[in-house]
């Protein structure tokens, strides 16, 4: 699934809805405690190319406006390439590409073949740099999200994230956000989902989930990908997340639902101020 989306927002209250971060695994903030045995090990601030051995090591960095396919290898220490890897939610590897500006996002499942090598078919980029991002499970071995910078040539054209609000429409959906939070930084979101005035009960799951949300920092664009609270007695069309965040910035947040057999995404922009209680942020993805 790919989808190009342009963000609408939401404010300081939302932050927290962050679960994997950046860095050496996936962990915003220099101290993400997770509480999922899936969830990758933190370091510092971003998502880097290599961590624990690990490497993410592109057949080519620049790309076409048009799309095409871009290729990539997960190496190991000994510089040979992974073969082996352990699905996290019915996927070997997600791979997400967006812009610096966080207003295009594409979330795509690369395929693998026999010499190790991962490609897959981006749709057409806008002129600019971008950032891919690799969230996997090596086999017998650590939960990891590596990144590396694209450029797509062409005549640029600079692009903003919209101030925030608690409301997206796309594809004829229409998608409302709402939070609860605590000065601490604890935060449950509950994402409603609508389509011509009316709730959508009938969501289907999407990659063994009701929704995902995946979130980037502006800026470093450090990574965070949450899974739903399953089972929490959320109404049929509402989808339920936990997390906890305490590092301030300014977020784009991609909501991945599905209905008739198509997966859509809604986005918005989000604020975190200052968090009282804690110094780095801790993470819930259950």
């Amino acid at each position: 699934m790919s989808t190009t989306t342009r963000l609408a927002s939401f404010g300081v209250a939302l932050v927290a809805v962050l679960g994997l971060g950046a860095g050496l695994g996936v962990a915003v903030g220099p101290d993400v405690q997770p509480t999922k045995a899936e969830a990758p090990a933190p370091i510092g601030q971003g998502v880097v190319s290599a961590a624990e051995g690990y490497r993410l090591v592109p057949a080519t960095t620049s790309l076409v406006p048009a799309g095409g396919t871009f290729r990539f290898a997960i190496t190991a220490q000994d510089g040979g390439a992974v073969h082996r890897f352990t699905a996290i939610h019915e996927r070997d590897l997600h791979l997400i590409v967006v812009n610096r500006e966080l207003t295009t996002f594409h979330h795509v499942h690369p395929t693998l073949d026999v010499d190790g090598n991962w490609s897959i078919d981006l749709p057409a980029l806008d002129p600019g740099s971008y950032r891919a991002v690799a969230d996997f499970q090596i086999a017998d071995g650590p939960r990891l999200a590596l990144g590396t910078d694209l450029t797509v040539a062409g005549q640029y054209q600079p692009t903003e994230l919209r101030e925030p609000t608690g409301r997206d429409s796309t594809d004829g959906y229409d998608v409302e956000l709402a939070v609860e939070r605590n000065d601490s930084g604890e935060v449950k979101a509950e994402l409603t989902v609508r389509r011509n005035g009316e709730l959508v009960t009938d969501l289907e799951p999407y990659l063994g989930a009701s929704g995902h949300l995946v979130a980037m920092r502006r800026g470093d664009l450090a990574y965070a990908h949450v899974h739903p609270v399953e089972g929490d007695g959320s109404a049929p069309g509402v989808v339920t997340f936990d997390a906890e965040l305490t590092t301030a910035g300014r977020y784009g947040l991609f909501f991945d639902f599905k209905h008739n057999g198509t997966v859509h995404t809604a986005a918005f922009t989000f604020d975190q101020g200052p968090v009282t209680g804690k110094p780095d942020m801790e993470m819930r993805d259950r």
